[in-house]
Parts: structure tokens; sequence; C-alpha cells
């Protein structure tokens, strides 16, 4: 007798629908790997040009935007954070430099079907949803449910696709 499962015959069915065998799932990872590396990397150098405060003002707009206020404890550290970061814009591009090259090196094992980077990547994925998920519940909006939506399909896109083997039958007793 075999056990139907909904939740892998709807994945199976969007595979085949999507020709997406997986070396083509590792790909598209691979590419939204590469992306947000690059992305990083834009957003690192920017760092190098911007004006003075730039991280500061960027992280009161942030609180601001999630309802929170500047003056508790945690949120002034952070602001206080920022602000000495503003003045090392150096060490900042160089965490961006550091995070892109992880997201290429992912990106580089993914495309060759490596198996490390396929943990690397549901490692690096995974990690974040958590936080995307009580960020969506605390304020649900397009956005947070975007870049959570993302994060998932880039699971499913990593998660290896083992089939059940069918359980031997008993052959009588002997």
């Amino acid at each position: 007798m075999t056990e139907h499962h909904r939740i892998r015959e709807a994945s199976d069915s969007i595979e085949h629908a999507l020709h997406l065998n997986a070396r083509r799932k590792l790909r598209i990872v691979a590419v939204i790997d590469i992306i947000k590396g690059a992305s990083v990397l834009a957003i690192g150098f920017g760092l190098l040009n911007a004006q003075s405060h730039v991280l500061e003002n960027g992280g009161v707009s942030l609180l601001r935007l999630l309802d929170i206020d500047p003056t508790l404890g945690l949120p002034r550290r952070f602001l206080g954070l920022l602000h000495a970061a503003d003045t090392e814009h150096g060490l900042l591009v160089l965490a961006a430099v550091a995070y892109a090259i992880l997201r290429f090196v992912e990106a580089y094992g993914l495309w060759f079907m490596r198996g490390w980077a396929r943990w690397l990547g549901i490692f690096s994925a995974g990690i974040y949803v958590p936080f995307e998920l009580y960020y969506f519940i605390r304020t649900p909006s397009l956005t947070s449910a975007s870049v959570m939506a993302i994060n998932l399909a880039v699971l499913w896109l990593l998660w290896p696709n083992s089939k059940p083997t069918p359980s031997p039958q008993p052959s009588g007793l002997q």
C-alpha cells in the first residue's frame, strides 16, 4: 500500500510543470546568490562615497518604520553602533566584501552541483526565516511577505529531493 503525501505530490507537480531538475534548481539559486552578492558589493562601495551620519539616519528611519522608540536601551545602543560605524565605512565595506565572497563561493558550488554548497545555502537561507516570520506577523506587508516567500522558495529549491524507498514486502515466515 502506497502512502500519499500531498506536499510531496504538490512539489513534484510544480517541479514537473516548471521542468525543474536538480541542476536547474541549484542554478536558479546560484543566480540569486550572484545577485545578492553583487547588490551587497554595490551598497558597500556606495558607503565609501556616503555622507557622514548616513547609517545613523538610516537606523533612525528603520526604527520609525518598525515603530520602535529610539530612546529605549537596545535601540539607543543600535543607533550608537551605527554612529560609530559612520566613521568606519572601510570596515563596513570589508564586511560587505566578505559577505559577497561568501555568496559568490556558494553560487560557484551550486552551479557545479557541490553538496557542501547546497547545505551552506540551506543554512544561510534558513537562518533568516524565523526573523522574517516574526517581522511578517508583527507588521504584515507585501515587502515582508515577498522577502519571506523568496527565502522559502530558495529553501524549497535547495532541499534534497529524496524519494521514499519502498519498504520491502515480507516474503513470509521462515
